[in-house]
């Protein structure tokens, strides 16, 4: 990721990004469990949810919006959020084609704005060997298994699982693995390298029972709904980031509101983190709101938010 901007790792000292991190052992799916089970005027959250995949975004004559669905079923609205990658935004979505709802300036920034590409490659073990055997925690190579990091989600418990996550690869050592389709095969392809540097460590690497259920691979370039893992700018294109994170303050002109507004990560200035989606999501609420008639607190994002910068 050296090609990164250097503006891009300097947002991760500044809003203290890395500090205080926190082990979520259920998951941080639980988080949107728990808020989905909010009550709100006698019915939950998830009652008020239609979770499909959404494929296309017309609109009518009246300037409402078709949803369209994976399930062939359409919907008529009358505001739009989106919030999913900018990839998926052009590929799937098709926004880019869109001058009626989008400057020149936002749907050149949805087709050029950089995603990196990472690959994960995670192992439940027997036990937590590296303990036992005191091995490292930690390993880091120029090789093709980079970074190896063991996980102990039971702290409480010396006798417990361990989770070794073996693969932690982004860029162009990411587009190498992805080549290696099997998880297995992916699995004892990054063994072998290891073992040439790490061998005491990589006899240990075996899924528990030897069953391939216990290793799990994901790479984001290939998820046909992400298209990519997240944001990251490289050197001179903030300009971008400043397009997408503004586009929702064309509610404040009804020359200017088309009614559908970019969110998400993807669409901030701290991609890949939930801040930048929160933060984008709440502006694009305000947008929301704001167009379809509604009156917003004093110094909200939509009337009060300024552009400081010049990239």
């Amino acid at each position: 990721m050296f090609r990164a901007a250097f503006i891009e790792i300097m947002r991760l000292v500044v809003n203290g990004l890395e500090e205080d991190q926190r082990l979520v052992p259920a998951g941080i799916a639980t988080l949107t469990d728990r808020m989905a089970q909010e009550s709100i005027e006698g019915a939950t959250l998830a009652q008020r949810i239609c979770y499909q995949r959404v494929t296309a975004i017309g609109q009518t004559d009246d300037a409402r919006f078709t949803v369209t669905t994976a399930k062939g079923e359409h919907q008529q609205v009358d505001r739009v959020i989106v919030t999913v990658s900018t990839r998926a935004m052009q590929v799937s979505l098709r926004l880019s084609q869109q001058p009626a709802w989008l400057t020149p300036a936002v749907r050149r920034a949805i087709n050029e704005t950089h995603l990196i590409g990472s690959s994960k490659l995670f192992l439940l073990t027997k036990d937590k060997f590296w303990l036992k055997q005191g091995l490292p925690h930690t390993i880091l190579s120029d090789t093709l298994a980079k970074g190896v990091y063991c996980l102990d989600y039971q702290p409480e418990n010396p006798q417990g699982h361990g989770v070794v996550l073996i693969s932690y690869t982004w860029e162009d050592d990411s587009h190498k693995l992805v080549t290696l389709q099997d998880k297995r095969a992916r699995l004892e392809r990054l063994v072998d390298e290891l073992s040439a540097t790490a061998p005491a460590f990589a006899r240990h690497l075996t899924p528990m029972n030897n069953d391939p259920r216990y290793i799990l691979e994901y790479d984001w370039l290939t998820d046909a709904q992400a298209l990519g893992a997240f944001k990251l700018n490289y050197p001179g294109d903030d300009h971008y980031s400043e397009a997408l994170f503004f586009q929702f303050q064309s509610a404040r002109d009804s020359v200017t509101d088309c009614g559908l507004y970019l969110a998400g990560c993807s669409c901030s200035f701290t991609g890949g983190w939930a801040e930048g989606a929160i933060q984008t999501g709440i502006n694009a609420a305000c947008a929301t709101v704001h167009s379809l008639g509604g009156r917003l607190l004093p110094d909200n994002p939509l009337q009060a938010m300024s552009r400081h910068y010049h990239y």
